[in-house]
This record gives C-alpha cells, structure tokens and sequence, in this order.
C-alpha cells in the first residue's frame, strides 16, 4: 500500500513538471509563431490562476481568502511574495524565452537551488565545504557551457536573456524560501492565489489584458489555455497533491523532468541543435544540482 501512494506521488510530479514544461513550449510557440509578447501572456496567466485558484478555497476548501489580509504583517509578506515570488519569477522566465528559448529558460531557472544554498550560507554565516564549492562552480560552469556552446568569448544567446534567465533562478529561490511560514497559517493554495492576483494588478498595470499582441486564432487559443490553464493552475494543484504521498525533496527532484522533457520537445518541435559542450552543460548542471538540494 505504501509503495503504491509513493508511486502516485511519484507519478503526480512528474506530471506536473511536464506540464510545466510543456506550458514553456507553448509560450515559445506564442512568442514566436504568433508573435504574442511575454507581458500579455503573463497578465493572462496570473489574472486567470489567481481566479480559479481562489474559486477552489472558496468552492471546494470552502474558507475564505481574505483572512490573510486581516493581519498588516501578512498583508505585506502576501504583497511581497506577489511582487517577488509570482510576478517577476513569472515575467522573467517568459521574458527569457522570449528571448531564447524554453530549454535555455529551463535549464537556467532549474539552478534555483544554487542561489538558495548561497543564501543559507551567507545567513547563516557558515562557509560551505570544499565539496560543496566544488559543486558550485560545476554549476557555474555548466551554464557557462550552455550560454556560450564552448566559445567563451561570445554569448551563444543575447545577455538580456542570459540575465532575465538568472534574475528567474533567483526569484525561484525566493519562492521556494520566502513564504514558509504563510503557507503553514493559511495553506498553499491561499498563498499563491493571493500571489497571482497581485502578480496580475502589477502584470495588467503595465500591459492590460485587452491589449492583445499577437495573431488570434484556434490554434493560438489552444496554446494560451495550455500556458493559463494546464500548466499554471492545474499543474500546481497536482504538484501540491504528490506532497501528500511523497516528501518535498523527492518532489523536488522530479521537477528535473522539466528541463529534459522541454529540451527534448525543443528539438522535436523546433528543431533545437545541442553542441557536445551544451550537453556537458546540461549534465554538470543537473549532478551539481541534485547533489546541493540533497545539502539544502
């Protein structure tokens, strides 16, 4: 019984992290098929999660979602996890494939927990070990490897992306830290609904919803529900159900399904090249990653 509910986690986050991944093909898509721009797709993206997500607390938990905002100090940290933890890890990630394309964005905001281990250590004032360095630099070097493609004295991709990637790895690791204790008083759901919905005031501020930019057609639609619906919304909801039958860790490490699957449909979808040195990339990467979440 118990392997079995392990599985389903298992199953449920993978799941998820495909459908993550999956969403950045379709944003890709957007952008570059349909010449949607990545602020539309973000105002979309967060306006209509935000409202589903509070239809479930309301509907389905059956609570209220303005109980967060009776308290001034947790008013602000749901503020600050919108700015933060939604809008920017959201209009950063899009921006960059935009720019590039999903399995750079992937790969680049998949380093999140390079960034959190870097925190800790500085919060905690401790120098981490020789080991530990050396997996920060294989990091280091991994992306290196991959926005360059071994020519070291260009960019294989524009700065702008290469920063918008880094910012969203950073903002990622924000997310994932920032609002723990906000989670455990009012659930995840709450949370991140209340960070959609301000992730959206800001996103539709500076680029309104009803300003479509982009071709409108069946096929265009089709992929905004995929961005919107399956891999915002419901890929959430199922990433939280595997915490029921799997821990967080192991959770985190299916997650990885998302940078390989997006690499994998960019070169099925867009016919994407990766040079040898790209795919040490990739692997130094995805070893550094894996060893320093299991030190987190």
């Amino acid at each position: 019984m118990e392997t079995t509910l392990k599985l389903r986690g298992m199953l449920l986050a993978s799941l998820a992290s495909s459908l993550w991944a999956i969403s950045g093909i379709s944003g890709e898509i957007l952008f570059k098929k349909f010449n949607f721009s990545s602020d539309w797709l973000v105002s979309t993206r967060t306006l209509v999660s935000g409202i589903l997500l509070f239809m479930i607390v309301v509907f389905v938990e059956k609570k209220s979602v303005l109980k967060p905002l009776k308290n001034k100090r947790d008013c602000i940290g749901i503020i600050l996890f919108g700015v933060a933890g939604m809008y920017l890890v959201q209009y950063t990630y899009f921006k960059t494939i935009e720019l590039s394309n999903v399995s750079f964005a992937t790969i680049l905001q998949f380093t999140a927990p390079f960034f959190i281990f870097v925190y800790e250590s500085m919060k905690n004032k401790k120098f981490p070990s020789v080991s530990t360095v050396a997996l920060l630099f294989m990091t280091i070097l991994g992306v290196v490897f991959i926005a360059t493609k071994g020519n070291f004295s260009n960019l294989s991709v524009s700065l702008e992306a290469l920063l918008f990637g880094l910012v969203s790895a950073i903002m990622i690791a924000f997310y994932s830290t920032y609002p723990k204790r906000l989670l455990k008083k009012y659930g995840s759901i709450t949370v991140v609904g209340w960070g959609m919905i301000v992730a959206s005031v800001i996103s539709n501020i500076i680029h309104p919803i009803w300003k479509i930019q982009g071709e409108i057609n069946a096929k265009s639609i089709i992929q905004v529900i995929i961005v919107v619906i399956l891999g915002t919304s419901i890929a959430y909801l199922i990433y939280i159900a595997s915490l029921n039958y799997i821990s967080s860790s192991l959770a985190g490490i299916l997650t990885a399904f998302e940078p390989v699957l997006a690499a994998v449909l960019s070169v099925v979808i867009f016919g994407l090249k990766f040079s040898i040195i790209e795919l040490i990339g990739f692997v130094l990467v995805f070893v550094s990653i894996f060893i320093l979440e299991k030190r987190l």
